[in-house]
């Protein structure tokens, strides 16, 4: 005789809503688990980043709240993978657990059994998620062996001169300033947007790199020791450019001399012929290149006192850019640009640098100088609704970056400058201090400062208050709740500066 039906004893109603239950619940946990993955995603897919954010993030974590995303879930292969895994896995742990009982016992389904399942398993969506991309690892590890493969040899079919750009801050204005001037339209490509790990390089080359393309400029980004290694090794860089050396993500890194050691591994990986390009107005970068011997070293800035090889005077700031004229040994050219502010000009000057180690002249370099565009979100000029001008620096924020970007309001011209910031993140122990200090330096220069989230306004408006000034300071939830205050403020003639925006996981 077989085993009972595991739902005698039950009313055809009862049996109804159990039956119901079940699609219910797998609409409702790919709904979270959607969301967990939107997070797992931003956080690049690393195990112990995402489960470090769920530790400190208890409440989101737990309830995964759905928010308006600033960078929506990519539903790539991997992704659905995941996605797809995770959900076989729920389904388990909702059926077994009352399955096994009622196998063992000859009981009816223990409905109270399955209610604490279906429970466990949409609270532990998160979990359920890592565990799903743990059981992937082996098929996710031979994609990315395959994917590596097929981009080597297409690297070392077309042969292009490498150029590695890292540093803390101004890694992607720099990249995009380098293609344009490192050689004639279209004979450069560059990683595009951020893509600045292992598989974002393979990415680019598998479908981008063409045989016209004479210099690859790939952006290395890191948040470990070795990383910039390896994408060395990949790529074999000639130039290696350092733009800056600071705190970014420094929680992540643990030590300024962890970060240190991790950024000049671009240098160490060149070879014998290579060419270091670094930044000297960075003082880490400059006692860096100070010390380098084993290749040849283009030291650029604006600090005349770091004895930079190209450099520039002359600036200045107007409404619609910059003016100045850079220096390049005996060679000097008066130009023009659209970017905004002595932080831009490190950037130029950077591609300046490569440029004329890949065999350019000064001279050539004025259109592409002149035709550059602000990357989105970084110290872009607009013009906005009721003449008002518009800083968008909101992609990211650090220390040096957001300094640069209260100069540039500051030399703006204007009747009344406004900013609207939730401050810098990621810096671990120096946070507070690097908060106050930037709401101490936007008091000087702003009429108006608009904190956005709590994340960092106790910092920021303690350092604004140490201004013995008329800034008017004020606290928003959002950014939406900022901009409707922004309608109510500004007015025709005014500029208004965005200076970062918070990642979607660490909003809230």
């Amino acid at each position: 005789m077989g085993r009972p039906d595991p739902f005698f004893g039950y009313s055809f109603v009862l049996r109804t809503i159990l039956f119901g239950l079940i699609p219910a619940f797998a609409l409702w946990q790919l709904v979270r688990l959607r969301r967990a993955l939107h997070v797992f995603q931003l956080e690049g897919y690393k195990r112990n980043r995402y489960l470090a954010w769920c530790r400190g993030n208890p409440r989101r974590a737990l309830f995964l709240a759905a928010a308006p995303a600033k960078k929506p879930l990519v539903m790539t292969g991997r992704a659905r993978r995941v996605l797809v895994v995770a959900e076989v896995l729920s389904f388990l742990g909702v059926l077994l657990p009352p399955a096994a009982a009622h196998l063992s016992a000859g009981a009816p389904w223990d409905i109270a059994t399955w209610v604490i399942a279906t429970v466990v398993m949409a609270v532990g969506a998160p979990a359920v998620l890592v565990a799903a991309d743990w059981l992937l690892a082996p098929v996710q590890g031979a994609i990315n062996r395959r994917f590596g493969a097929s981009a080597r040899r297409r690297l070392a079919d077309v042969a292009p001169v490498v150029v590695g750009v890292t540093g803390s801050y101004g890694k992607t204005s720099t990249k995009f300033a380098i293609e344009r001037l490192i050689g004639p339209p279209g004979s450069a490509l560059a990683t595009p947007g951020s893509f600045n790990t292992p598989l974002g390089v393979c990415r680019t080359i598998n479908e981008s790199l063409r045989p016209q393309h004479r210099f690859f400029v790939v952006e290395m980004g890191a948040y470990g020791e070795g990383e910039i290694a390896e994408l060395c090794r990949f790529t074999g860089p000639l130039i290696g450019v350092l733009t800056s050396i600071g705190p970014a993500h420094l929680e992540r890194f643990g030590s300024m001399e962890a970060i240190r050691r991790a950024k000049y591994e671009v240098v160490e990986s060149l070879p014998p012929d290579g060419m270091a390009v670094m930044n000297v107005d960075d003082p880490e970068v400059r006692a860096l290149a100070d010390a380098t011997e084993r290749v040849g070293v283009v030291r650029y800035g604006l600090d005349g006192s770091a004895r930079p090889d190209v450099t520039a005077h002359g600036v200045e700031v107007t409404g619609r850019g910059t003016v100045f004229t850079v220096i390049a040994g005996d060679e000097e050219l008066r130009t023009e640009t659209r970017l905004l502010g002595a932080h831009a000009l490190g950037h130029i000057l950077a591609a300046a640098a490569v440029a004329l180690v890949a065999g350019r002249s000064l001279e050539e370099l004025d259109g592409p100088i002149r035709s550059l565009q602000a990357v989105e979100h970084r110290l872009q000029l607009i013009d906005g609704a009721g003449g008002v001008k518009v800083i968008d620096d909101a992609y990211n924020s650090n220390p040096q970056g957001a300094a640069a970007a209260l100069e540039v309001l500051r030399a703006m011209p204007g009747a009344r400058k406004l900013v609207v910031t939730p401050g810098i993140v990621e810096l671990g122990s120096l946070q507070r201090e690097a908060n106050e200090r930037f709401g101490e330096q936007a008091a000087r220069v702003a009429d108006a400062l608009l904190v956005v989230a709590s994340l960092n306004r106790d910092a920021i408006l303690s350092g604004a208050r140490r201004v013995d000034g008329t800034t008017n300071l004020i606290a928003v939830d959002s950014l939406s709740e900022a901009t409707e205050e922004l309608g109510r403020l500004l007015g025709p003639g005014d500029v208004v500066l965005f200076e970062n925006d918070l990642p979607d996981q660490l909003e809230g």
